[in-house]
Order: structure tokens, then sequence, then C-alpha cells
């Protein structure tokens, strides 16, 4: 999940572990690029899938000195930054990125995701809208623009985006988790459980979902009559990773500023299935 920290892992090494090239349709390199690129981004590249971020950064501050100007070295480092929850230096690598190539779906939503994770929901929903822009099937786009619709409250939104994510890919768990709390704040919770126990079978050890579905069983079985209305404020994807409740048990009410999660869910950047 992003650890709004969001990811475990995302969408976008789509061939790394088999030996290929890409990401989300990015190359990693280019035939004219330098005979010393190419390892290097690969090993970062795999650190990263791996959830070794750590490991990464050394590697691809060393590429940065030796190839200042190369757009994937500056996107796998934000990734490696966002996996880090070191976000607003996700955000400066992304942005450099999209400098040197503006056309780089892989970058565009990445920053967006690097936008929202410190709070600047509306302007990750104006970034994912022009990576749909560049591929208006790309499911890492419109799962990010539903969680950042979400974010705001705009839950319509969020589920329309979310159920497109999904008819383009069924297995990631983010898409369900977002959907199922788009679905019970308008007022379905029996499907929003179906969908909350879809992402826990796909990812069962992410706090988000479990927080997600210990909400919506609060709504589905109230212990108190007052429980259902104080559901209904709730926000799972803004909530506390840690504080007086236990992990997965929903707090009474959605912190004040939508646009302020310091202290919130994060989402990791996207890195691959």
């Amino acid at each position: 999940m992003r650890l709004r920290c969001r990811f475990a892992l995302s969408v976008f090494f789509c061939f790394l572990l088999w030996g290929g090239t890409s990401v989300s349709g990015d190359p990693l390199t280019s035939p004219g690029d330098p005979p010393g690129l190419a390892g290097p981004l690969r090993q970062s590249a795999r650190l990263i899938l791996s959830g070794k971020p750590r490991e990464a950064v050394p590697v691809l501050q060393k590429l940065l000195r030796a190839y200042p100007d190369y757009a994937m070295v500056h996107f796998l480092l934000g990734l490696a930054y966002g996996k880090m929850d070191e976000n607003a230096k996700a955000v400066m690598e992304e942005k450099k990125a999209l400098i040197l190539n503006p056309k780089s779906e892989a970058a565009r939503v990445s920053y967006g995701i690097a936008l929202g994770n410190t709070g600047h929901f509306r302007k990750e929903i104006q970034e994912e809208r022009k990576a749909l822009a560049l591929n208006k099937n790309d499911e890492m786009a419109w799962e990010a623009i539903g969680w950042a619709y979400a974010s705001r409250g705009n839950w319509r939104l969020a589920r329309a985006s979310e159920e497109t994510a999904i008819k383009l890919k069924d297995s990631d768990p983010s898409a369900h988790m977002v959907l199922g709390v788009a679905l019970a704040h308008l007022g379905f919770p029996v499907e929003a459980m179906t969908q909350e126990k879809i992402a826990a079978n796909l990812d069962p050890d992410d706090l988000g979902i479990k927080r997600a579905i210990a909400w919506v069983s609060s709504i589905l079985h109230p212990i108190k009559e007052d429980q259902q209305d104080k559901g209904g404020q709730f926000n799972p994807l803004l909530a506390p990773e840690n504080g007086t409740a236990p992990p997965g048990a929903p707090t009474p009410q959605t912190p004040p500023n939508p646009n302020n999660n310091a202290n919130g869910t994060l989402r990791a950047p996207a890195a691959g299935h």
C-alpha cells in the first residue's frame, strides 16, 4: 500500500525481474547511452523493487555525479526517496526527471504520488491527469488519482477512478482498498467490505487495508447507535499509523485539514509488481 506508506511496491517495473529493461513504457537505457550506465541502473532498480531503497541511493547518487542529465537516474532516485518516506526529496528528483524528459509517463505518475505524499492532493490530481493524457490506460495513474480524490473527500470521482483502475488491472490491492473506502462513504458498506476483502487477499499484511476493514466493520456492525454517524466522517486514507488506538482501529473523525497528511497514511512511490 502506499505507505501514503502506500507501497510495499506498485506497478512500474514491468520486466526487471526477468531481465527486461522497461519501466512502465520508459526504457531504463537507450542505445546511445554510455556503457557504464546500464548496469548500475539495473542494480538500483532491483534494490528498490526488492525493498532495499537505502542501498540503491548511494548507487544512484554516484551515477548522478557521472551522468547528471539522465532522467531515469533522477526518476529512480525519486522512487528510492519515496520508499524511504523522504517525500520532499522524491518531489525534487521526479521534477528533475520531468524537466529532462517531459513525456516520461512513469516519472509523471511518481511525481504526482510524491506531491500527494506531501499533502498536495490537488497538484497530484493535475499531474495524474497529465499522465493519463500520455496514456489513458495507465492503471497506476488511475489508482493514484483515485487516491487523491478520496483524500480530498471526492468520493464519486474516487470510485469512478478506482473502478477504471481495476478494469485495467484487477490485482492492485490499493485500487480495491480505495474503492472500498469510497463505496462506504457513498452508502454501500456491504460492497465496500467485498472490495476490502479482495484487497486483503492481495496484500494480507497491509495496515491501511486492515484499518479500512476495521472502519467498514464499524459501519456494518455498530456497537453504539452514534457510531454509524461517526463512521461516515472517517477517512482511513488519512488516519495516523501510530497513536493511542491499535493498528487497524479507526479514530472517530477525519483530520481537520485534508491537505495536511504529515502524520497520515503515506504512499510509497510507484515501483512495480
